[in-house]
């Protein structure tokens, strides 16, 4: 929504605590700054009549907004494809954020897939007056005061953001995990009954531990199955919105909701950010504290390893990839790529870890699941919340391995939904309390876990074969159509090619948008 108060234009992208006239009086009365405190998630756009232009972005920074500054002037705005219009530039790939979204789903730092068109950082101010660009940015992890551990404060904070943000009619996204079920026993402590949403088939265990809290709380609740004609139907969009950057293997983020039809009144709460409270990248108990002994060692080692485990191309068949991108998955590439992570991880080991996962993954991986979410409905997480962001971060590793606070909200505020299986947990009949000790290896996950997730089958079936090789002429800049073709021969025949083909397809589509 914008709102103008004399030469002054504020858009607010997202949602905030306050209206966008409250912001806009604060910004003339007090400048950039006294915008940064506001709590929610959001993009602030300030603009005059004489081209000046402020932008003030959240502390996570899940709501994406670029900028490109040429020839003294700022183009500027949530899509890519209209900056590169309207500033006149040509395509041209950013080759190392091409190699990250191949090789981790999500691109780092601040970069596009364009060199030149980058993302406005979480945390920032950016100021562009009299054709100068001034950007200053501050880490929000940076500005929490260590606080004695309080895993408490932490459940009130995150019942205070439910409540602040259910509205009269709150909808939840509900799967067979920790962070939703954390939300849902929130609610159901504080008097909220939400409708339900999941998505997957009859056989998930999602749906299947979802079904059964439904029935358990009499609480309405919605299935949503996808059909791949309306991936295919909604992909240009999915594509613009995301710019380029969310891989087709998680397009669902958009297609679920849509097709939920959740009406206009109504808040769409999701577990976004939720894993903040667990060791995301290393859930294996004493292994992360013996790690944490030598961290910049064992960061170096576990990016290696993380790298190299996700190889999308063999050796051979990077010879028929366009050069630049074959660099960047060689070898060599591939090692620049690990250290470049591991730098992003300052602190300890599982601190570092957690931090990348805040400062990296979210604000580019699920901050375009926010985007698909934010498309068709009024998405929120309270995990966003300051408070409770601030209460986890003084947490204790013990606290964090095996989603122990997890455990505790649940128990504290819902005991009874403890009463419904993990998935892969121990006991296959409940939740436990506390993870026991080794929770993270083979004997202890006792419960299966069967995925919703169909994309394998989806890249198997003919019409998504056909429109691959009737389209792959428009990413021959990057790979040899005849590479393209003995790719899917490999996955119809039995190799899962699934990561390789949704990086291929997603790049077809994005070329699409931004065709002249």
């Amino acid at each position: 929504m914008t709102i103008q108060l004399g030469d002054h234009r504020l858009t607010c992208i997202g949602y905030s605590d306050s209206s966008e006239a409250d912001l806009l009086g604060r910004f003339l009365r007090q400048g950039s700054r006294a915008l940064a405190d506001t709590e929610g998630e959001y993009t602030l756009v300030i603009e005059t009549d004489a081209g000046d232009v402020t932008v003030v972005t959240s502390p996570v920074g899940a709501t994406h907004y670029y900028y490109c500054e040429r020839n003294g002037q700022l183009f500027h705005g949530d899509q890519v494809a209209g900056i590169l219009r309207r500033s006149g530039l040509e395509w041209r790939w950013n080759w190392q954020a091409l190699g990250d979204l191949c090789q981790l789903e999500n691109l780092t730092d601040n970069h596009t897939l364009h060199p030149e068109i980058h993302r406005v950082p979480p945390g920032s101010i950016l100021h562009f007056t009299d054709g100068r660009l001034a950007l200053r940015t501050e880490s929000v992890l940076d500005r929490i005061p260590p606080a004695v551990a309080d895993p408490d404060a932490a459940v009130e904070a995150l019942n205070a953001a439910v409540l602040r943000l259910a509205g009269a009619n709150p909808y939840l996204s509900l799967s067979g995990g920790f962070d939703s079920r954390v939300i849902l026993a929130s609610m159901l402590h504080q008097g909220l009954r939400p409708h339900l949403i999941t998505m997957g088939r009859e056989e998930a265990t999602d749906v299947q531990v979802a079904r059964h809290m439904a029935r358990r709380f009499d609480l309405p609740h919605q299935l949503i199955n996808l059909e791949l004609e309306e991936f295919f139907a909604h992909a240009p969009s999915i594509s613009n919105l995301t710019n380029g950057t969310k891989t087709a293997c998680h397009w669902h983020t958009f297609l679920y909701p849509l097709k939920a039809r959740i009406p206009a009144d109504a808040t769409f709460f999701v577990g976004t950010l939720g894993e903040f409270a667990r060791t995301y990248y290393f859930d294996r108990g004493w292994l992360g504290r013996i790690a944490s002994l030598a961290p910049e060692a064992a960061l170096g080692q576990f990016w290696r390893m993380k790298v190299e485990r996700h190889l999308s191309f063999s050796a051979e068949e990077l010879r028929h990839l366009a050069p630049p991108l074959a660099a960047q998955l060689m070898p060599e590439g591939r090692g620049q790529r690990a250290a470049r992570l591991a730098g992003f991880c300052r602190g300890g080991f599982l601190e570092g870890l957690t931090r990348y996962y805040f400062e990296q993954r979210v604000p580019n991986f699920y901050a375009n699941g926010i985007r698909m979410y934010r498309a068709s409905s009024a998405w929120r997480s309270p995990f966003h919340d300051r408070r409770w962001i601030e209460a986890i971060w003084n947490l204790p590793d013990g606290w964090k391995l095996g989603s122990n606070w997890h455990r505790h909200a649940i128990a504290r505020n819902c005991p009874e939904l403890l009463s419904f299986p993990e998935e892969n947990g121990f006991d296959r009949s409940r939740m436990l309390t506390k993870a026991p000790p080794l929770y993270w290896t083979p004997p202890l996950r006792r419960s299966r876990y069967v995925s919703y997730d169909l994309s394998a089958d989806w890249y198997r079936d003919p019409r998504m074969h056909t429109f691959l090789l009737e389209h792959g002429g428009l990413i021959d800049d990057l790979v040899d159509p005849e590479l393209l073709s003995r790719i899917l021969d490999a996955h119809r025949n039995g190799s899962d090619r699934t990561r390789t083909l949704a990086f291929l397809l997603t790049l077809i589509f994005w070329k699409q948008v931004i065709a002249p």
